[in-house]
């Protein structure tokens, strides 16, 4: 499940959560900084990663601080942990600026990190953003964070029930591929599960999408979860420019890789 290989190395970097796992394609030029939504981690990107390599595109890939192969944080984390670990990520690969491609969870943290430290950053493009009223962001909430921290979804069960009640929850929205790196990714985080999901769910992006003054490109489609969201970020930001992809799968980064990486590809070269 590990992209590794000649091409995309693994390194660790020292953040105030902790130690951040992230992947790192080497090479000049800016850099691409990918940030996965919740509670998954940066293997989410494994069908897009040659696709920007292919294109000459270094991309620097971390674990969310309590996902994938990254620590978890010694507290309950804010947006803003994880935009300090984004930094810590960028001091230690050696790079001065960045583009970023933020997904969800990873949308708020590019702005985020982009609105503390605008000098680190060259572009953004958002893909799904959690632009939500605080009625919506509590409707949410509800759906998953008391069953995430409570129950834990990782707490064994006699034959392993636990992970075919979690896959087949998932399954038939996602896929079956797509489901099987989520599962793995949710028995990663353990009983910590629930720190990235209440980050994401109780974190107003509105305030830093206003201020970041970054040529920012904005990316949903039909079937994406937070697509009606993505259309309200862009009537914030008008001078933002948007794509709508034309998938109606629920993740572009499986459903559509192609269209995704090009429409990134060319906002960052223009």
């Amino acid at each position: 499940m590990h992209p590794s290989g000649p091409a995309l190395k693994r390194a660790y970097a020292d953040a105030p959560t902790g130690q951040v796992h992230y992947y790192d394609s080497g090479g000049p030029g800016v850099p691409l900084l990918l940030l996965h939504q919740s509670p998954t981690s940066a293997i989410d990107f494994e069908l897009v990663f040659p696709l920007f390599a292919k294109a000459g595109i270094r991309v620097i890939a971390p674990d969310t601080p309590g996902l994938g192969m990254s620590d978890a944080p010694k507290h309950e984390p804010v947006i803003a942990d994880y935009a300090d670990a984004v930094i810590a990520v960028l001091d230690h690969a050696g790079v001065d600026r960045v583009d970023a491609f933020g997904h969800h969870t990873g949308a708020q943290v590019a702005v985020e990190a982009a609105a503390r430290h605008p000098e680190r950053f060259r572009k953004l493009a958002l893909y799904g953003v959690p632009v939500m009223s605080p009625a919506e962001q509590r409707a949410f909430w509800d759906a998953v964070v008391p069953e995430e921290r409570e129950k834990g979804l990782f707490s064994p069960e006699p034959g392993g029930r636990h992970l075919l009640t979690l896959f087949e929850r998932l399954e038939s929205h996602y896929g079956t591929r797509m489901v099987h790196r989520m599962t793995i990714s949710r028995l990663l985080a353990g009983p910590t599960l629930w720190y990235a999901h209440n980050a994401a769910l109780t974190h107003d992006m509105t305030p830093s999408l206003k201020a970041v003054g970054h040529p920012l490109l904005l990316i949903t489609h039909p079937g994406e979860m937070l697509h009606a969201n993505t259309t309200v970020a862009h009537a914030l930001k008008p001078e933002a420019e948007l794509v709508v992809l034309d998938t109606n799968c629920p993740v572009a980064m499986d459903g559509a890789p192609e269209a995704l990486a090009e429409a990134v590809l060319r906002f960052l070269k223009a």
